[in-house]
C-alpha cells in the first residue's frame, strides 16, 4: 500500500509571512497539529508544530523546565502571547522537514514517523510540492481495514477505495 493511498489530501498550509495568530487560531480550529510552511509555488519550506509556538514564548525552553522556579511571573509570560502574535511562521518554522513521498510504501513512512516520534507528516509530490498529509491513524486505520476487515471492499479513512 502506498502513502497517497491513505493520504490526506486537504492540507491546510501557510505562507512563511504567516502570523502565529493566524497559524494559532488554524492549528485547533482545524484541530492539527501541525502545519505545513510553503511557498508560492506550494514548495515545503518549512513546518510549524503546536511545540514549536509555545516553544517561542520561552526564550530557553529546556532552561525553563530544569528550574521552573526560575520563572515566577507566570502573568508577564502570559502577556508575551500577545507580544508574539504578529511574529511571523518564518521566525520559528523548522525548516528541516521529515517528509514522505506520495508514492513510497505506507510502512516506510510509519516507520518514519515512529523513528522521529511524529503523529504525522507531510507528503510531497517529486517536484517537492505538498499533496497532502499522512498521519500515524491514517495508516493504523487502512492497515487493519484492508488486512483485518470483514468486508475486503470498505473504503479507507479517508473515504477512498481500498486496494
Amino acid at each position: 500500500m502506498k502513502v497517497r493511498e491513505v493520504m490526506s489530501v486537504h492540507v491546510y498550509t501557510a505562507a512563511p509571512d504567516t502570523t502565529i495568530r493566524e497559524l494559532w487560531r488554524s492549528l485547533f480550529k482545524k484541530h492539527m497539529n501541525s502545519i505545513p510552511v510553503v511557498d508560492s509555488k506550494k514548495k515545503l519550506v518549512g513546518i510549524i508544530s503546536k511545540e514549536n509556538l509555545l516553544e517561542a514564548l520561552f526564550p530557553n525552553y529546556q532552561e525553563y523546565f530544569e528550574d521552573i522556579t526560575s520563572f515566577e511571573d507566570f502573568e508577564e509570560m502570559e502577556n508575551k502571547v500577545r507580544e508574539l502574535g504578529n511574529t511571523k511562521a518564518r521566525d520559528v518554522m523548522r525548516s528541516r522537514v521529515v517528509f514522505t513521498r506520495a508514492n513510497s510504501p505506507v510502512m516506510r513512512a510509519l516507520s518514519r514517523m515512529i523513528a522521529r516520534r511524529l503523529n504525522q507528516m507531510p507528503v510531497l509530490s517529486d517536484e517537492d510540492v505538498v499533496v497532502g498529509m499522512v498521519t500515524k491513524g491514517d495508516i493504523f486505520y487502512a492497515l487493519f481495514r484492508k488486512n483485518l476487515g470483514n468486508d475486503p471492499s470498505t473504503t479507507s479513512y479517508h473515504g477512498r477505495k481500498l486496494e
